[in-house]
């Protein structure tokens, strides 16, 4: 099994589930007493989180390649954003390592494509949805996606960074998420990408008559597919 390096701590409480989800994982996988090889650098959100809200991207990118440097040193085969947003840095720290790193929206795309899936509604942080670097990736893949108008992205940003990052999982929130993803589903959306790692907090795929294209599951997956040596489609 490959060594994983994993950039965490954007929230920490994703994080957790990357580690759960690795685990759960390789135990489904092989069985008995066998765990995921990781290992992890969990970064202070808060700072980051105000040069996010500040625009201080180049300075972002510095902490994330300092800590991708360091991971790489200590022997990760490959290594994970646990984080969609920090995707819009991808370039920057795939070109600071020498070592792969695995694209969150292409293992996506991969997913929506493989269930007959080409347009999809995204959530994620208002950086996510207000930017492009996120669906210009999946487009290149093939997948189109749409986002909420203004109103409800301010509505999903403010459950991710007040509640979501914080372990508040309210039910008056997930309605308010699904409410959202069903407006998508009826401007044409024929799935649903949570484009945020904290959503899988609250939705859930069964949550929906579409497919719900679950992120940080998807990158775990395609994470352990690679650790172990199964051809990735990315």
């Amino acid at each position: 099994m490959e060594l994983i390096g994993i950039i965490g701590g954007l929230s920490w409480e994703s994080t957790a589930e990357y580690l759960r989800l690795l685990n759960e994982g390789v135990r489904a996988r092989l069985g008995g007493l066998h765990s995921a090889r990781l290992r992890v650098a969990t970064v202070d959100f808060a700072p980051v989180a105000d040069m996010m809200a500040a625009g201080e991207w180049s300075r972002i990118a510095a902490v994330l390649i300092s800590e991708a440097r360091a991971l790489e040193a200590g022997g990760a085969s490959f290594l994970l954003l646990a984080t969609n947003t920090m995707h819009k840095l991808y370039d920057e720290v795939a070109a600071a390592v020498s070592v792969p790193v695995l694209h969150i929206c292409d293992v996506t795309a991969s997913a929506a494509l493989a269930a007959g899936v080409s347009r999809v509604g995204l959530l994620g942080t208002r950086y996510t949805m207000e930017q492009s670097f996120y669906r210009d990736r999946l487009a290149l893949r093939g997948v189109t996606a749409d986002v909420p108008g203004a109103a409800e992205q301010a509505v999903v940003q403010q459950i991710i960074f007040d509640e979501l990052c914080v372990g508040r999982v309210e039910a008056a929130s997930r309605d308010r998420l699904l409410d959202v993803c069903r407006s998508l589903v009826a401007g044409g959306a024929e799935g649903i990408v949570l484009g945020c790692t904290e959503l899988e907090l609250s939705v859930r795929p069964s949550d929906l008559d579409v497919p719900v294209f679950a992120t940080t599951a998807l990158h775990c997956d395609a994470a352990l597919d690679l650790a172990l040596g199964v051809a990735v489609d990315v």
